[in-house]
């Protein structure tokens, strides 16, 4: 029995179905890894945005910090560390943190700093987005030392920061940074360039009146201040002197110093540190450093007049800023009276160590040479009785009106009282009253140039009631009574070899001044012809001129902006200012994961 095999055949409909199917799942497979991957490109494109977002508030996080650092009173010193949380727009969820940390890598550096800055989003107490930025940022220029007169440093003077000189900057010493000035000479160094142009950098407009009325303002009487300690309060104090003051011994002052006067820093271990916002110091006179002093000053400090630096000053130290409108001096001639008196050498006046009559003494040349003490209204008084004593070997020949010595007001332009020569042939000394009395005139003490040339003589001229005298070598030369001859009381500065207007000058050597607010008496002329002493009683000044000319100042000034930048004055009419004119970004980085 055969059997039928049957044969199964494919439909063409089913076959034509199944190919739509396949057609269908391809197409849905590729659908489906097309919205895939737009999906992914989608978020990546979202992530990219916010990263650029972040990065942005990031690079502002930099520039808060450089914004910060250049106006540090805009916000108290604990936040000159940095801030967290920060925000450009406060409705939005992105956020910033800045940490601000100053390189100490050199010590004597305080103008370079590293910042991060850290910018986020939140999204339900979580970060997302995450960008940080590094950067290194340098306060540049940034002004330790501005004179407002033509300046010398001094060999042993050392500055860390740049330096302004409205005039010639003499520079002996070392200079770690810039030089804003007409010119620069002398023999030091200096790691910056020179720069001659207008620098963009106000002085400190510091006033009396703007400190004084508007923080708590406690006085000191004018004279020697020792053994004491102000403050630190909160909020900050102001300490007054009206007049001079002179800081003794072991001095601490955490409040801002005023002087309205001359400052004279004598002492050991005195130290003035500015409060937040404020100046360390301000003088309205001259600042005088006398040469035992060791001082320490930190922030800002204003000097309306000159700064003169006792040659033997082996330890000072400013940190922050000086800011001096007349100039650096050195005290070249010390007053051993103990009353602060010293005098600069101006000119090539050449000491003569062993030269003297008394120990050393001082050559003038009649051309430039001459010597100033300090400006001051009270220093060196002579009201009534007074005694001028000198020790001169004088050259031959002397130009009219040749100043011996001379006190008079600040520009010069008044005698005080005076010893010099006259304009008669043979030129005499005469002793100066103070100008302006009309019935006073120059009285003539009958000593001529002859009896003071050719060796060491001795010149003392007494004042005792309307009766002058003069003394050559220990012996009365001439009395005269019922004289109207009156000092004045000599409201700035004594010159040594000069006139008052320092253009006529002495010729010859001078050891051994001293002026007297009182007549000494015959016997104790004697004393001093003798090369001795007397009762110190009425002392004002005395000058040995006993130096070499070999010590200079030690003096170290450093630049810390943060530390020197003040508010003047309050309310809406406050000035901020910063020693700190720019700063730039020395690098910027990403930090590695």
């Amino acid at each position: 029995m055969c059997k039928r095999t049957q044969t199964m055949r494919s439909s063409p409909r089913g076959v034509a179905l199944l190919l739509v199917l396949g057609m269908i799942m391809a197409i849905t497979i590729l659908a489906l890894g097309f919205i895939a991957r737009c999906d992914t490109e989608l978020a990546a494109g979202q992530n990219m945005a916010v990263r650029m977002q972040m990065d942005q508030l990031a690079t502002s996080g930099l520039e808060h910090a450089r914004g910060l650092l250049l106006n540090p009173q805009e916000v108290p010193s604990v936040y000159w560390t940095g801030e967290v949380r920060q925000q450009l727009d406060a409705d939005s969820t992105d956020f910033y943190d800045v940490a601000i940390v100053r390189d100490d890598s050199d010590p004597s550096d305080f103008c370079t700093y590293e910042i991060s800055s850290t910018a986020y989003r939140e999204r339900n107490g979580r970060r997302t987005g995450e960008s940080r930025l590094e950067a290194t940022l340098r306060l540049d220029p940034a002004v330790v030392l501005w004179t407002g007169q033509a300046t010398t440093l001094t060999p042993d003077l050392t500055v860390y920061g740049d330096v302004y000189c409205n005039g010639t900057l003499t520079n002996h010493g070392m200079i770690h940074g810039d030089v804003f000035a007409a010119a620069l000479g002398g023999t030091g160094s200096k790691t910056g360039r020179l720069d001659t142009q207008a620098l963009s950098l106000n002085w400190p407009a510091v006033t009396v009146e703007a400190f004084t009325s508007c923080y708590t303002t406690n006085t000191v009487p004018a004279g020697l201040l020792s053994g004491q300690t102000y403050g630190p309060y909160d909020p900050p104090h102001v300490l007054y002197c009206s007049g001079d003051l002179i800081l003794g011994d072991h001095v601490t002052i955490h409040n801002m110093l005023i002087v309205q006067g001359n400052l004279r820093i004598l002492g050991d271990n005195v130290t003035l540190a500015a409060p937040d916002n404020l100046p360390a110091l301000y003088v309205t006179g001259d600042l005088i450093v006398g040469d035992l002093a060791t001082v320490q000053i930190e922030g800002l400090a204003v000097v309306d007049g000159r700064v003169l630096l006792g040659a033997g000053v082996t330890d000072a130290n400013v940190r922050g800023g000086l800011f001096v409108k007349g100039d650096i001096a050195e005290i070249t001639s010390a007053d051993v009276s103990g009353n602060g008196n010293y005098g600069s050498v101006h000119g090539n006046a050449a000491w003569q160590p062993s030269g003297g009559q008394i120990g050393g003494a001082l050559q003038f040349d009649g051309t430039d040479d001459y010597v100033q003490t300090s400006r001051s209204v009270t220093a060196l008084q002579l009201s009534g009785d007074c005694t001028l004593a000198v020790w001169m070997n004088a050259g031959g020949s002397q130009v009219t009106w040749a100043g011996i010595l001379s006190k008079c007001n600040p520009n010069g332009s008044m005698y005080h009282w005076g010893l010099q020569f006259n304009n008669g042939s043979p030129r005499e000394i005469v002793a100066r009253p103070a100008d302006g009395w009309w019935w006073s005139s120059p009285w003539a003490t009958g000593i001529q140039v002859a009896d003071v040339t050719g060796g060491w003589h001795h010149v003392a001229v007494v004042r005792e009631g309307s009766t002058m005298k003069s003394y050559l070598d220990g012996v009365l030369h001439k009395t005269e009574s019922s004289v109207s001859w009156f000092p004045g009381w000599g409201l700035s500065h004594l010159n040594i070899g000069a006139n008052r207007t320092t253009e006529y000058r002495y010729t010859g050597l001078l050891d051994d001044i001293r002026i007297y607010s009182r007549a000494i008496s015959e016997a104790e002329v004697a004393s001093l012809a003798a090369g001795q002493g007397t009762n110190p009683a009425g002392l004002l000044g005395h000058w040995r001129f006993d130096e070499t000319g070999d010590d200079h100042p030690d003096m170290t000034i450093e630049a810390d902006p943060l530390r020197a930048a003040i508010v003047i004055g309050d309310g809406a009419g406050a000035q901020h200012w910063s020693p700190a004119a720019g700063a730039f970004f020395r690098s910027v980085r990403r930090p590695q994961p």
